[in-house]
């Protein structure tokens, strides 16, 4: 009875050691749209064996709405308001050594929002600006365009660009931000007043818009159902290397910037792959790779090698001072004005 008893005993603890191994051979990413890079994750199995299954979402309100997963990419301004509702777990710099190759410029901005980087590594940025199909739009407008928000958020241009198509996109923060800085106003120190009115005038643009979305806008742009549209800088540059006839377009009066980041959620399964995976992609080699796949920018340091190449192969990854001046940060909201900006949006959906 003793030696069945240990034979039951060491059959238990061997099945719960390999248990304990399957279930550490997976892990579960939930990421935006069109910013996972295929290739890097199919090396990153290759190399770990560890399996990665995806999904995607395709704004910030979707990552927010509770799926458990193992790796999610929230944008810089979404994390206080994670941390605050205690829905991340603390990252362990110890398994996380190629944190040393990423920008540190862009983890001191980070720590604005997550003090000291306990809980997010930066993954890739970008910017909100115009994207144009720059033939149509000089066809309706006569001339060649001013990169100005005016095209956009003046009536007098946006009523005649209107004609052949415009697109704007479901993130409201970003927005009802843009246009409060087109105006001359931060969205973080908005008036109730003033926020809602520019639900109102989003609200006036949305009803003129062809298309009000996140998924299909460059397509439509690409093949001319748009002539512009609110973008992400990423999209657009990924449309234009494949051979659309589409510029993305920095306005001079300013152009958000966002970091997208990766974070542990508390409820993660999977914890040791899931910083295994975080620092794969933290590495120089992958992060260049991921920016190439995905044209959204790199968050690797300067000074690093592949950097260098990729300056070289793809000069427009690789972002000037000149055009860094054009950029903001969002801000990180207070619950209060985040729910007013919801209550605004909602004007849209009407």
């Amino acid at each position: 009875m003793m030696k069945r008893t240990l034979l039951a005993l060491g059959l238990g603890i061997g099945l719960g050691a390999s248990l304990a191994q399957a279930q550490e051979d997976v892990v579960r990413v939930y990421g935006w749209q069109g910013r996972l890079a295929p290739g890097v994750i199919e090396d990153f199995q290759k190399q770990t064996g560890i399996r990665v299954e995806s999904a995607t979402y395709a704004s910030g309100e979707d990552m927010l709405a509770g799926v458990r997963y193992d790796v999610v990419f929230p944008t810089h301004f979404q994390l206080p308001a994670l941390l605050a509702e205690k829905r991340l777990q603390p990252l362990d710099p110890a398994r996380l050594p190629n944190l040393a190759q990423v920008n540190p410029d862009l983890l001191a901005v980070l720590s604005s929002f997550d003090e000291n980087n306990r809980y997010a590594v930066p993954y890739l940025w970008g910017t909100v600006g115009l994207a144009l199909n720059a033939p149509k739009v000089v066809e309706t407008l006569g001339a060649e365009p001013e990169d100005s928000w005016s095209l956009l958020f003046d009536a007098k241009n946006s009523g005649r660009l209107a004609k052949c198509g415009i697109g704007l996109l479901d993130a409201r923060l970003e927005a009802v931000s843009l246009l409060l800085n087109y105006k001359g106003e931060s969205l973080a120190h908005s008036s109730k007043r003033e926020i809602y009115q520019a639900g109102e005038d989003l609200s006036a643009l949305r009803d003129q818009a062809a298309s009000f979305g996140n998924a299909s806008y460059v397509e439509a742009l690409a093949d001319g159902r748009l002539c512009m549209a609110l973008a992400w800088s990423g999209h657009v540059l990924k449309a234009s290397a494949a051979g659309a006839p589409l510029r993305f377009v920095t306005p001079k009066e300013g152009a958000l910037i966002f970091i997208d980041t990766m974070a542990i959620p508390r409820q993660a399964e999977h914890v040791e792959a899931a910083h295994r995976f975080i620092d794969y992609l933290a590495s120089a080699a992958a992060n260049t790779r991921t920016a190439r796949e995905t044209r959204f920018y790199p968050v690797s340091r300067p000074d690093a090698p592949a950097m260098t190449q990729l300056a070289s192969e793809h000069p427009e990854l690789v972002v000037s001072s000149e055009q860094r001046r054009k950029f903001y940060y969002l801000e990180a909201l207070d619950p209060a004005r985040k729910n007013l900006v919801d209550a605004s949006w909602s004007l849209l959906q009407r």
